[in-house]
């Protein structure tokens, strides 16, 4: 497994390449069926990634797969990861780069974690609510915990906002026995 930093900077790198050439949303798109190909693929996969395949082997395979597919800023790394020695890179880089271009749109990604399913007014509601919080664009995404008991707990990035009645009653219980 590759470290993440070192994905952070090889999909800013990326990022950057492709913002500069106006082809952002293109390489999303390049890199999303990527993805798929080497998720749907575990032959490929391995192919890719194995220590013991030589590198213009893998060359060969991503150019015969993906040439005339992708955009030549994406071909250009995946065939920059296997020159590095970092094919794994390929499999984590869409979610840090898709991280990096909502950042650049104005969106953030948050996680609203609730004991029932919301429905979709609750869904609107919540999202305009923290929109207006972060004064950002959310893309949210939703996960049931019935332990929550009831209420909403929130994640963007780093930043929890926690309004659960569970966080609300460990809150109490601390502040009973800090006294």
């Amino acid at each position: 497994m590759i470290e993440p930093r070192v994905v952070r900077r090889y999909a800013a790198a990326l990022y950057a390449a492709a913002s500069r050439a106006d082809v952002v949303d293109q390489v999303e798109r390049d890199l999303e069926l990527v993805a798929l190909a080497l998720s749907s693929s575990p032959e490929l996969r391995e192919s890719i990634t194995s220590p013991v395949v030589p590198v213009e082997s893998k060359r060969s395979i991503v150019r015969e797969l993906f040439d005339g597919k992708l955009h030549e800023i994406t071909l250009s790394y995946l065939q920059l990861l296997v020159d590095k020695r970092r094919e794994e890179a390929a499999l984590q880089t869409e979610e840090e780069y898709v991280r990096l271009a909502n950042e650049a749109r104005g969106i953030v990604g948050a996680t609203a974690i609730t004991a029932k399913p919301l429905d979709e007014p609750q869904l609107a509601s919540l999202s305009a609510k923290l929109s207006q919080v972060t004064g950002r664009q959310i893309r949210l995404e939703c996960e049931v915990d019935p332990a929550i008991v009831g209420g909403v707990c929130v994640r963007i990035g780093d930043r929890v906002i926690d309004g659960s009645v569970r966080g609300q009653l460990e809150a109490l219980r601390e502040a009973l026995l800090g006294s």
